[in-house]
C-alpha cells in the first residue's frame, strides 16, 4: 500500500532569470513551465548532441543568421516555452561564438528543464571554467545535482552561491528542498524559513515548510504552514495532498477527505484517507474508504482492489481474536 509521492518540480524556480522579464508569475505555476514529452526530448536530444550534427543537403546554400537575431528568435521561442527552438538558435549562435558564456548558460537551463542533466553538466561546468564567480551558474549546477540525487554535491553548489550572496531566497529554497529530500528535515526548515523571510509571496517555500514538518510529525505547525501556501495558491493539489496528510496524522478524517478530494478525483481521496484509517487500526473504516474508491473508478482503480483485501484480511483477524 502506497501514498502518492511529490513529483520534483525545481525547475520553475532555476528558470526564473531567463524569463521573469518575459512572463507574468502564476499563482500556482510562478512561470508557467511545462516540461516536454519524451518524443519532443528526444529530438531535442538528437540536435543538441555535439558529436553529430544533422544536415541537409541545402545546409551549405542557406546564409547563417547574425548573432543577434538568433538571440531574439531564441528569447522569443523561450517566452513561448519551445524549448527545442529556443535550444537550437542558442546552439547556432555558440557554433559562431563559442565564448558566449551567457549564451551556455541558457542552453544549460534548458537542458536541465528537459530533463538532459548529463548534457546540462556539460555546459555548465564549462561556463563555470571561464566564470567560477557566476552565480546563477552554480545554481543551475546545484538543481543538476539534485535531480540526480546527488545531494552532498548539490547543497555545496548552493552553499558556494550563499557565501557570497545570503540574501538570495531562491537560493535558500532550493537549499531547503535538498535537504528535504535528502532526509534532513531540520536543515530543509531553517533553509526554507529564511528562503520565506526574503520572499513571503512564494506559495511553494510554504508547501514545502509544510512537508518537512510533516516529515517531523509535527502536525500543527504543517498544517500552519501548508494553510498559508494554501492562501496564496489555493487550487495547488499539492498543499492540499500535503494538508490532508497532516490532517489525517492528527486523526481529523473527515477534514482530511474533504482536502484530498481538493486534490486529486474522488477515487484517489477515499484511497488516500482508507491508508490512514488503516494504519490506524481502523480495518473496518478502512475497508469502507477503499470499497468506496472501487465504486468510484472499478476498471482502472487496482491499487484499492489490494488495499481492501488486506483491510478485509485484518479486519478477519481482529474479529477473530476478539472472538
Amino acid at each position: 500500500m502506497r501514498r502518492a509521492r511529490r513529483p520534483i518540480s525545481l525547475c520553475l524556480l532555476l528558470v526564473a532569470p531567463l524569463l521573469l522579464s518575459h512572463c507574468a508569475s502564476k499563482e500556482n505555476n510562478p512561470f508557467g513551465l511545462r516540461m516536454l514529452k519524451p518524443e519532443e526530448s528526444a529530438r531535442l536530444s538528437s540536435v543538441y548532441n555535439p558529436w553529430y550534427t544533422r544536415k541537409t543537403p541545402n545546409l551549405q546554400d542557406i546564409k547563417p543568421l547574425p548573432p543577434e537575431r538568433l538571440e531574439s528568435l531564441g528569447e522569443f521561442a523561450l517566452q513561448s516555452k519551445d524549448y527545442e527552438g529556443s535550444l537550437v538558435n542558442f546552439m547556432q549562435i555558440l557554433e559562431q561564438n563559442p565564448e558566449r558564456d551567457d549564451v551556455r548558460y541558457k542552453v544549460g537551463v534548458i537542458l536541465v528543464l528537459t530533463g538532459q542533466t548529463e548534457a546540462a553538466r556539460k555546459e555548465l561546468a564549462l561556463v563555470l571554467q571561464h566564470k567560477p564567480d557566476m552565480l546563477e551558474a552554480h545554481e543551475a549546477m546545484g538543481l543538476v545535482n539534485l535531480e540526480e540525487k546527488q545531494y552532498p554535491a548539490a547543497i555545496q553548489e548552493f552553499q558556494t552561491v550563499l557565501a557570497r550572496d545570503p540574501k538570495r531566497a531562491k537560493t535558500h529554497h532550493l537549499l531547503g528542498l535538498t535537504y528535504l529530500e535528502a532526509g534532513q528535515p531540520a536543515m530543509a526548515i531553517s533553509q526554507l524559513k529564511m528562503a520565506a523571510d526574503l520572499n513571503p509571496n512564494q506559495p511553494s517555500t510554504y508547501i514545502n515548510l509544510g512537508q518537512a514538518y510533516l516529515r517531523q510529525k509535527d502536525y500543527v505547525q504543517a498544517i500552519n504552514y501548508l494553510k498559508k501556501g494554501q492562501s496564496l495558491a489555493p487550487e495547488n493539489k499539492k498543499s492540499n495532498y500535503f494538508l490532508g496528510m497532516a490532517l489525517a496524522g492528527q486523526k481529523r478524517y473527515d477534514d482530511a477527505l474533504e482536502a484530498f478530494l481538493k486534490a486529486g478525483d474522488e477515487a484517489q481521496a477515499y484511497n488516500n484517507i482508507g491508508v490512514h484509517y488503516f494504519m490506524d487500526g481502523k480495518y473496518e473504516e478502512a475497508a469502507k474508504c477503499f470499497q468506496r474508491a472501487i465504486e468510484l473508478r472499478p476498471t482502472y482503480y487496482g491499487e484499492a482492489k489490494v488495499n481492501l483485501q488486506k483491510a478485509l484480511e485484518k479486519l478477519h483477524e481482529s474479529q477473530k481474536d476478539a472472538s
